[in-house]
């Protein structure tokens, strides 16, 4: 009976020890950068942002060297590393025609602070506020592109910032419905974890999540795409946010590509050149 009641209150302190800490593990920042301005051949632009609960933020506006620009893309990128690291799946967009500026979370990189759900979407708004304070840069043909992580921040801004209606494009991608179902759907995949699933989820809040804001969205158009091989997030995600989408919107699913790794790909990086040409002016 002793050894019966020393295991429940093992299990007991180990759910608890998983519910209360799980968000501090989800987030994995990096500190230190890959490169800097100074050692990139895109030579981006340094910006430092202030957040409403005054921390400071460091984003990069990477510049297209073509002609007459398309575009700005505003990039929020996943869960893991920072912008040196996840910018560079991004750089094709130059040689496409288009700026790009993109930014480090709280607690990533050169930003302040520590990695939090709320603080996360509210540096995802702040951001854009300060983006359209820049004087130099065009704000035609704005898209707000989201991967994974950054999917959640990017939908949020576009339904909460007042800026919201200025982009003519939302993309999300690879990005989970809410962070409970997220937490629960990660961790049943890790067999030590699998038993406490339900426990692991219930540290995460059941709204401030993508398929609360979907529909609250301002952008002018919704695109959302996933993979059917991502073994990360699961591409029925999409779907979901999908139907909760205000019109008009799209869903692509392609194939064959892993978690965040859809436009590594010529093929289908001119798929969403093609959509782009289609929806900005």
């Amino acid at each position: 009976m002793f050894i019966h009641k020393k295991l429940c209150l093992i299990i007991l302190l180990a759910a608890s020890f998983l519910l209360w800490g799980c968000q501090t593990l989800f987030f994995h920042p990096k500190r230190s950068l890959l490169y800097t301005p100074e050692t990139c051949a895109a030579a981006p632009e340094n910006y430092f942002i202030s957040t409403t609960d005054n921390l400071t933020l460091h984003a990069w506006l990477f510049r297209t060297k073509k002609p007459n620009p398309k575009g700005t893309v505003l990039f929020y990128h996943g869960n893991a590393n920072n912008i040196s690291t996840e910018s560079i799946g991004m750089l094709w967009l130059l040689d496409a025609g288009y700026n790009l500026f993109t930014f480090d979370y709280r607690g990533y990189g050169a930003s302040e602070g520590k990695p939090s759900i709320s603080g996360i979407l509210q540096d995802s708004s702040d951001v854009i506020d300060a983006f359209m304070e820049i004087k130099n840069i065009d704000k035609f043909n704005l898209i707000l592109y989201g991967q994974s992580l950054g999917g959640a921040g990017a939908v949020y801004a576009a339904a909460n910032s007042p800026y919201g209606d200025k982009f003519k494009v939302l993309i999300i991608d690879s990005t989970f419905t809410s962070w409970r179902d997220m937490a629960r759907e990660a961790a049943s995949k890790i067999p030590v974890t699998w038993a406490f699933q339900y426990p692991i989820s219930w540290g995460f809040p059941d709204n401030m999540s993508s398929k609360d804001f979907i529909g609250k969205s301002k952008a002018g158009n919704i695109l959302i795409v996933h993979s059917k091989a991502d073994k990360l997030i699961d591409f029925s995600n999409s779907e979901t946010l999908f139907k909760l989408a205000n019109d008009p919107k799209q869903l692509i699913l392609f194939d064959n590509a892993s978690h965040a790794s859809i436009f590594l790909s010529y093929e289908n990086r001119k798929i969403l050149l093609d959509y782009l040409n289609s929806k900005l002016d």
